[in-house]
């Protein structure tokens, strides 16, 4: 049986205003994690098991404006346990991640800026930023954990929360990543070549790219929602572009 590819969107995007993601000319990066919501009835962003922007990029802090520096971040995914986590049964966008089994692949894709001269560009993209190999998918987490499981999953941004209140105990999966699973050290651009030989829209057809939407937003509103790559002959284009570039 071929391995599946699931590709989801995360990290800040445009709605995110001036957090963004940088991207360097050779195709090294940082990927900006999305802040904890500012309103929130049950507090998150004053959750002192989650890092600070300040935190997490120390001495990197060129990339995150001033005023976001002691915000709480949403560091999902971490790439140091491989752990992400979501809510398949609740939020549409990622329904379809209901569907991954073990020794399927996550892939995460993200909206980045280019840097250049020391300082964000107005060139954005997306780019396939690492994935993680399935090798445990644990489901509508309602309640605290194993100690034994706990230990492989704490630090999740979700688990964290879940840590500081039990009222995050909220049904939310996680897909931990084996250890093959990979953040690249360079990018693997999204461009409109890449798309139109692994994706099709939801009917199965090509997608359409038409001249009142650029292929920024063509992608963006394609990858919006989880994706599923499971025809063999594109499963393998996939990893054969990954290759090339990583």
């Amino acid at each position: 049986m071929v391995s599946r590819i699931f590709i989801i969107n995360v990290g800040v995007n445009a709605s995110h205003g001036n957090l963004r993601s940088p991207v360097y000319r050779d195709g090294k990066f940082e990927f900006v994690p999305i802040p904890e919501p500012i309103k929130s009835k049950r507090g998150c962003p004053n959750c002192l098991f989650l890092p600070r922007y300040r935190d997490l990029f120390k001495e990197k802090l060129q990339y995150v404006p001033p005023k976001c520096y002691d915000l709480r971040v949403h560091n999902d995914p971490e790439f140091e346990t491989f752990t992400y986590g979501d809510y398949p049964t609740i939020i549409p966008r990622a329904s379809n991640l209901r569907r991954i089994e073990k020794d399927d692949y996550l892939f995460f894709l993200a909206r980045m800026v280019k840097w250049e001269n020391g300082k964000f560009s107005n060139k954005a993209g997306f780019y396939v930023i690492g994935f993680f190999e399935i090798e445990k998918v644990i489901k509508e987490i309602t309640s605290e954990p194993s100690a034994t499981l706990l230990k492989e999953i704490r630090e999740n941004a979700h688990m964290k929360r879940a840590m500081w209140n039990p009222e995050w105990y909220d049904r939310f999966w996680i897909f931990k990543g084996s250890k093959r699973s990979e953040r690249f050290e360079h990018v693997v651009p999204f461009t409109r070549g890449f798309v139109d030989r692994v994706l099709l829209d939801r009917e199965c057809n090509k997608l359409m790219w038409g001249r009142k939407r650029s292929e920024l937003q063509v992608i963006g509103s394609h990858t919006r929602a989880c994706r599923i790559i499971q025809d063999k002959e594109r499963v393998k284009e996939f990893f054969s572009k990954i290759r090339r570039h990583t």
